[in-house]
């Protein structure tokens, strides 16, 4: 192993260089290495291309500087190889993604590099950057990594933390994003029920013997299937950067029973045959014209079981929602403890598709979608469901949380960054980057505070069933845990070292105090003002949901009108495209 003196005392004799011809994003991986080298040593390491001369020893950044030929073509395409020759260090990559990701984990290892939010990053400052290097590669254990949640997805956090949703703000320079198309529920956009259903309605699901709207389509329709392809390829020619598109099922379980349909499914022993079905022969349709696009689909809710005989195409991913599961504990456990409950049919589910799919991915949940501030921090059954996916055979993962503009409190910028780290690395010491996270956004004093806050509403989320659609009153819920949590969240606002760290702490507040208010009797003095002042901060914070989907001026009528938040009369939810 090699000794390397990178810099001391804000000198160095190391050049960063990159090959003349390197592209966008390997540029960029030279340049934020030379930006936080300097930050670490005060050192300006010189960067520039191997069209200038050697002077010294060097960190070569991507393939073929100065050469020597350094392809990674045994690497996944993300993964990286951080080597020392003894003079020079090379970053090398399978593609120039791998390559940024490598940078960033050099400076990970070597300098304690973080980026715990968007806006919030640690380096450690140094007078003598000395390392010991042989080599170190790594690859990602999933091929698709989605942190859903709405502050993950700017590039810069992204890109840091390798995370490659299709949702990201991640441009060329920053590694580029595989873009989905409509990555969610799409049978009512590929065949549109106000353009065909009077026409022919027996395009649409049969239920009881009559076509019905706002279902599902019949899938043994070949029509059906000729105008789904003909959406399709529009689509796809119009959106030319996308390289995945969703032909999934709609959010219902109005599955349609008509002779044709009701035999397949009856053959394939699944609701999810018709499906697989369908989009296979879409699938074949257009792989001879687009080689390179995959297509979506869903097992879930009704679709969840594998078929007995149909396998997904190569060019097919089969996603399975773990919706109707509990998260208290790991869903293997949960399994165990209740064979016939939702987690062992979704944990059988998985175990069946992977002789059913290539390319198997889930969408999980990462948050209480009925109050976005109702604390749900299963940080510990996550940790183990994540590493249950990978020997599970997954390949893609998404764990979806508070995805509403403005973004959210409630631990979800500690969820994003943990959930970042396990979907590159399963392995991640979970509670060494939780302290890491805690004492970098809420300093050593009043981090103390809202680390045993979040040990103890961790310990309370797994004594009850926490699933993710719960009221205040739920189990795991008690007024000697919120006055707990309460006293502790004004210790650490009272010890905060900045302004700044005193308003995070706050942002992180508005959940208890949404316990407290929604928790309130209805005629306790002063709550309708109390509730309307809770609101204005809610404002104040820039979110702009607390309820899944709904303004915030239903969700504090809500408030207003019954203890618990459970009175919705009236309220409407908007619905906004992700795609």
């Amino acid at each position: 192993m090699g000794k390397y003196k990178i810099a001391e005392n804000g000198e160095s004799n190391f050049h960063i260089v990159n090959h003349q011809y390197s592209d966008e994003t390997v540029r960029y991986a030279a340049s934020e290495l030379q930006k936080y080298l300097l930050a670490a040593t005060n050192a300006a390491i010189p960067y520039y291309s191997d069209r200038c001369p050697m002077r010294g020893p060097e960190i070569r950044i991507g393939a073929d500087v100065r050469g020597e030929t350094s392809e990674e073509t045994d690497l996944h395409d993300e993964g990286f190889r951080i080597r020392g020759d003894g003079e020079h260090i090379t970053v090398t990559g399978k593609t120039s993604r791998g390559v940024l990701y490598g940078v960033y984990r050099f400076l990970e290892i070597f300098c304690g590099f973080r980026c715990f939010t968007k806006d919030i990053e640690t380096i450690n400052k140094t007078d003598v950057l000395e390392i010991e290097l042989d080599e170190i590669t790594e690859e990602p254990f999933f091929e698709f990594r989605d942190a859903y949640f709405r502050n993950a997805f700017d590039g810069g956090f992204a890109s840091k933390n390798h995370l490659n949703s299709g949702l990201c703000d991640l441009s060329k320079a920053k590694g580029g994003r595989v873009k989905w198309f409509n990555f969610h529920h799409s049978f009512c956009d590929l065949v549109p029920e106000n353009e065909y259903f009077e026409s022919h309605p027996e395009y649409f699901s049969e239920i009881d013997g009559k076509r019905t709207k706002n279902s599902q389509l019949c899938l043994t329709n070949p029509e059906v299937a000729q105008i789904a392809e003909n959406t399709l390829r529009k689509w796809i020619k119009n959106n030319p950067e996308c390289k995945v598109f969703s032909v999934a099922q709609n959010d219902n379980k109005l599955r349609c029973t008509c002779r044709k349909c009701a035999a397949l499914e009856k053959a394939e022993g699944s609701p999810s045959g018709p499906i697989i079905h369908f989009v296979n022969k879409i699938a074949d349709s257009i792989k001879n014209d687009y080689p390179d696009i995959l297509l979506h689909t869903f097992a879930y809710q009704y679709s969840l079981p594998a078929p007995k005989n149909a396998v997904a195409r190569d060019n097919v991913i089969v996603r399975l929602c773990s919706i109707d599961c509990r998260y208290d504990k790991p869903f293997e456990i949960l399994a165990e403890e209740n064979p016939d409950g939702s987690e062992a049919e979704f944990v059988n589910a998985l175990k069946e598709w992977k002789n059913h799919a290539s390319r198997l991915y889930v969408w999980d949940y990462a948050v209480n979608f009925e109050n976005y501030l109702q604390p749900f921090l299963h940080f510990d059954s996550l940790t183990e469901n994540i590493r249950f996916f990978r020997r599970a055979g997954v390949i893609g993962l998404l764990e979806q949380g508070n995805f509403a503009y403005g973004g959210g409190a409630c631990c979800d910028d500690l969820k994003a960054y943990i959930i970042s780290r396990l979907l590159w690395n399963p392995d991640t010491d979970t509670e060494d980057e939780t302290k890491r996270f805690i004492n970098a956004v809420y300093g050593k004093e009043a981090g103390k505070y809202v680390a045993e806050y979040v040990e103890t509403m961790k310990t309370a989320c797994t004594l009850a069933p926490l699933s993710i659609y719960q009221n205040p009153d739920a189990e795991y819920l008690n007024d000697r845990l919120i006055d707990k949590s309460d006293a502790l969240f004004k210790k650490a606002m009272a010890s905060s070292e900045t302004d700044e760290i005193c308003r995070r702490i706050e942002r992180e507040y508005l959940a208890i105090r949404f316990l407290q208010l929604a928790r309130s009797e209805i005629n306790a003095k002063g709550r309708t003002e109390n509730i309307e002042n809770f609101f204005n901060d809610v404002k104040k914070f820039g979110l702009t949901e607390i309820m899944e989907r709904a303004s915030l001026a239903v969700s504090k009528q809500c408030m207003i009108n019954s203890r618990y938040a459970t009175d919705h009369t009236g309220e409407y939810r908007v619905y906004y495209i992700m795609q």
